[in-house]
């Protein structure tokens, strides 16, 4: 099965940092094996775009070409999948985007709506991990993001319910130091709940 994975730095697999924000800050990522994602390459062919910082529909202040619906087309250009997995919404959380729960899974339906016309593919969504207010990244970043980011796993399991998307829980995953990255644990965590669903959608196919 080709399986085409898009999302942010949790895609990316970066490892929660306190300091992730601050101008000298180098992101490092978690080696391939302990990503969430890596157990589907084993019997399947997956390609991987995520980024740091991208949102559904909002331009990142601090980094270019980060907003999905201005660059989904080219993303997705000459894709061929059978399907798409999409982990986005938890930079949507910010508190300089402004929005509720119910807005970001509309933007997300719009996103996922579009990839799902341009290359035929299944679709699977997923709810982020609880971003968790206290630290200084999030308490900047995130006011209010920690209910937003719960209210966002009903929101999707709604719009999931509504298109026939699959649709996978994050929202008690485990993160870091920094409030907004997932653990190791919690990759794995991750990457085991998405090959149960996919078994489960796909009986005929070795997950």
């Amino acid at each position: 099965m080709d399986i085409f994975v898009y999302g942010d730095s949790n895609t990316w697999g970066q490892i929660p940092n306190i300091n992730g924000y601050s101008k000298d800050a180098v992101a490092k990522q978690y080696p391939l094996e302990q990503m969430w994602w890596f157990p589907l390459t084993k019997n399947n062919n997956v390609s991987v775009n995520g980024v740091p910082g991208r949102a559904i529909a909002n331009d990142n202040p601090w980094l270019e070409g980060r907003n999905a619906s201005k660059t989904i087309e080219a993303d997705i250009s000459g894709l061929s999948a059978d399907l798409v997995i999409i982990q986005l919404g938890t930079n949507d959380c910010k508190t300089k985007y402004g929005l509720s729960a119910e807005q970001i899974a509309e933007q997300l339906e719009v996103l996922a709506c579009f990839i799902q016309e341009k290359t035929g593919a299944k679709i699977m969504i997923m709810s982020p991990a609880t971003i968790i207010e206290g630290n200084k990244i999030t308490d900047k970043f995130y006011a209010g993001g920690q209910q937003k980011s719960k209210d966002l796993n009903k929101t999707y399991k709604d719009l999931a319910k509504k298109h026939g998307f699959m649709f996978v829980s994050g929202t008690d995953l485990e993160v870091g130091e920094d409030g907004e990255h997932l653990t190791r644990y919690s990759h794995h965590r991750l990457g085991s709940r998405v090959v149960a669903e996919l078994e489960k959608n796909f009986a005929n196919e070795k997950i």
